[in-house]
């Protein structure tokens, strides 16, 4: 039961997060292209990929489910499903036009800048915390030999 309230705590906060996130690149266009509405059927689908991303994101990058597998394999197994996953909301919600292959290629290369920024913003939070962690360890350390 603890674990049920764990995984449904993360799955709502990785919702919140991604689907701020997703409403601030989302109005950011739509401030560019001097859009004054939104489409509710536009929020819905983005509200369901950040769910749907959220629980990818456990599923990947938890030891949950897949319990042995390298950080750069768990980056595949998360990205591949995603991008599928965008790309079927895509021509389901009519995110752009699908019959323009502009517009596909245009999807393609901001999914994976975006990937490659989150991932290398992870990857740098990681590393920064992991070093400051190492910092406050080695304190204790050298503070427990003086006793």
């Amino acid at each position: 039961m603890k674990k049920f309230f764990q995984v449904g705590t993360a799955l709502k906060e990785r919702t919140a997060l991604i689907y701020t996130g997703a409403m601030c690149f989302y109005l950011f266009f739509q401030f560019l292209y001097k859009q004054e509405t939104a489409p509710l059927s536009i929020l819905l689908s983005l509200l369901l990929v950040s769910m749907a991303a959220a629980a990818m994101q456990i599923a990947a990058f938890s030891n949950l489910i897949i319990k042995k597998l390298s950080y750069g394999w768990r980056l595949v197994v998360f990205a591949l499903p995603f991008g599928a996953l965008l790309t079927g909301f895509a021509v389901t919600f009519h995110w752009f036009p699908t019959e323009n292959p502009g517009a596909w290629i245009t999807f393609g290369v901001i999914f994976l800048v975006i990937f490659a920024f989150c991932t290398a913003g992870f990857e740098l939070y990681f590393r920064l915390s992991g070093r400051k962690y190492d910092d406050r360890l080695d304190w204790y350390r050298k503070n427990r030999e003086k006793e």
